[in-house]
């Protein structure tokens, strides 16, 4: 027996689809679990307002998820070339960890999944590093960047300033306006 998994049989789960759904719309808008549990009394149903809370908790949790996986959706589906890729790897990042969480609280979860859930949280934290230390470089480079065309402007007006003064405020000019649109990609 120790090793069979729990199942949730509750109460909100055995009502009629109508029924069901009219609590879920009621959990979406606010309403207390109390006055939830009050409105299926009122529907000849007998359940008390904690049987409404096991369900809420399950429900909104579920809701949650989606919501971030819509906006991560989105994100993904809004993906350009001037977005850093580690934008996308953090938001990937905190789906995972929302899921993991969502999980870890679950009641339903044997030792085992949780073990294996465990090791998610650490292959997420490396993750984490990983996509850390790209930004680190990305940071160093767009630095390296800067001090090389910092050089090129200086040797461009030595070397052409007196002699082609229109010439060499032109390259300027395009030195900075590739700079500023290099800093826009970052």
């Amino acid at each position: 027996m120790g090793n069979e998994k729990n199942r949730s049989h509750g109460k909100i789960e055995a009502l009629p689809a109508t029924l069901k759904k009219k609590v879920e719309e009621k959990l979406l808008t606010g309403e207390t679990y109390e006055e939830i549990a009050s409105y299926l009394q009122k529907q000849g149903e007998d359940i008390h307002f904690s049987s409404v809370g096991r369900y809420g908790r399950k429900f909104l949790n579920k809701f949650e998820s989606v919501r971030i996986a819509k906006e991560y959706a989105r994100l993904l589906a809004e993906d350009n070339a001037e977005r850093p890729a580690t934008e996308l790897h953090e938001a990937n990042n905190l789906l995972a960890s929302q899921l993991i969480m969502q999980a870890l609280v679950d009641d339903d979860m044997d030792a085992d999944a949780r073990a294996d859930i465990a090791k998610s949280i650490a292959s997420l934290q490396r993750a984490q590093v990983s996509n850390e230390k790209l930004k680190l470089q990305a940071r160093k480079e767009q630095g390296a960047v800067h001090i090389a065309l910092e050089l090129l402007k200086d040797k461009v007006y030595g070397e052409l300033g007196e002699a082609y003064p229109e010439i060499a405020a032109t390259l300027l000019l395009l030195a900075e306006q590739t700079e500023a649109e290099m800093e826009k990609l970052q």
